[in-house]
């Protein structure tokens, strides 16, 4: 499984919700979690009228909600461009920029930390 390398910026009480229970391991601080990478998600303008981004991104979560049932994590992670149609996007399915320092043309790094809902096992 893909990891999620966690800015040194990101305050303890961030760094315990990635985690779901600890900011650190024997005094030191989590540096990196397990997380569900989604690659290469675009829609082919060719099908624009047969199937919407939304319902694409909703099947890719689905996917990652059922894969959770058998291998755990909480962490969605995705690469984009820098653009503000791009980021809204993503926002609308709760996902948030990582910020820390991007090189330029470099991707942006953005994440959805599951809530405990939609953990399996997870206690209400």
């Amino acid at each position: 499984m893909p990891v999620f390398k966690i800015p040194e910026q990101y305050s303890n009480r961030k760094r315990k919700e990635l985690d779901g229970f600890n900011a650190k391991i024997k005094g030191e601080k989590i540096t990196e979690v397990p997380a569900y990478l989604i690659g290469q998600f675009a829609k082919n303008d060719l099908f624009g009228d047969e199937i919407s981004g939304e319902l694409l991104m909703q099947y890719c979560l689905n996917t990652v909600l059922d894969a959770q049932q058998n291998a755990a994590g909480r962490v969605i992670m995705l690469e984009c461009k820098d653009e503000p149609k791009l980021i809204s996007f993503y926002n609308r399915f709760d996902f948030d920029r990582v910020e820390r320092d991007y090189s330029e043309n470099e991707l942006i790094q953005m994440i959805r930390v599951l809530s405990d809902k939609e953990i399996v096992g997870s206690v209400d």
